[in-house]
């Protein structure tokens, strides 16, 4: 299963893509959202981890322009965050066809679990 993790902090996708890389995942990283989303248009990914909260083009930009691009992608995108998300907030995501929604710290094995659901 190839996977993208988006996450502006280089320490959280090291840490993911070695875990992952060890549950014999192929993973690719990126660390902001417009590259991010290139590699979104430009490749192929069983599923896609999105954090949310990201400098200069958050998680939301992401998903906004993916959204007016090519939706079919939306229903791959695992949401992560660190922060607390009101339950309309996770609505409105959820009408993006977003697969599912985790809060960080993650625990790995949900993350597995989730990852081949």
């Amino acid at each position: 299963m190839r996977i993208l993790i988006i996450d502006d902090n280089e320490e959280i996708t090291n840490s993911l893509s070695k875990y992952l890389a060890l549950e014999n995942f192929e993973v690719v990283t990126s660390n902001n959202g417009h590259n991010g989303l290139n590699l979104i248009k430009t490749g192929i990914y069983d599923k896609i981890l999105l954090d949310l909260a990201m400098p200069e083009f958050s998680g939301i930009d992401l998903l906004e322009a993916l959204n007016q691009q090519d939706k079919s992608k939306m229903e791959k995108i695992i949401l992560f965050t660190a922060t607390s998300m009101p339950t309309e907030e996770r609505k409105h995501l959820a009408d993006f066809g977003i697969h599912s929604y985790l809060k960080k710290p993650i625990k790995m094995p949900e993350l597995v679990k989730i990852l081949n659901s």
